[in-house]
C-alpha cells in the first residue's frame, strides 16, 4: 500500500492549541455546550412530567364523570 504524502497537497499539520483556536473551542465553547446539554435534559424532563401530570388528570377525570 502506498502512503499518501499530505504535504505535498498543501495539508499543514496543527497541534492541539491551533486547532481549539482554529475551530473557536476551548473551556468557555465546552462549558457552554455543557450547560446547553444540561437545560435540553431539564427541559426534556420537565415535559415528560408535565405529560404525566395531565395524562394521570385526564385519567381521573374521566374515571370520576363516568361514575
Amino acid at each position: 500500500m502506498k502512503n499518501l504524502e499530505l504535504k505535498n497537497l498543501g495539508v499543514q499539520e496543527m497541534n492541539a492549541t491551533e486547532m481549539t483556536t482554529i475551530e473557536g473551542g476551548g473551556l468557555i465553547a465546552d462549558l457552554g455546550a455543557v450547560i446547553g446539554g444540561v437545560f435540553g435534559v431539564v427541559n426534556a424532563a420537565g415535559t415528560v412530567a408535565a405529560n404525566s401530570v395531565s395524562f394521570v388528570f385526564n385519567q381521573l377525570t374521566t374515571i370520576l364523570t363516568s361514575l
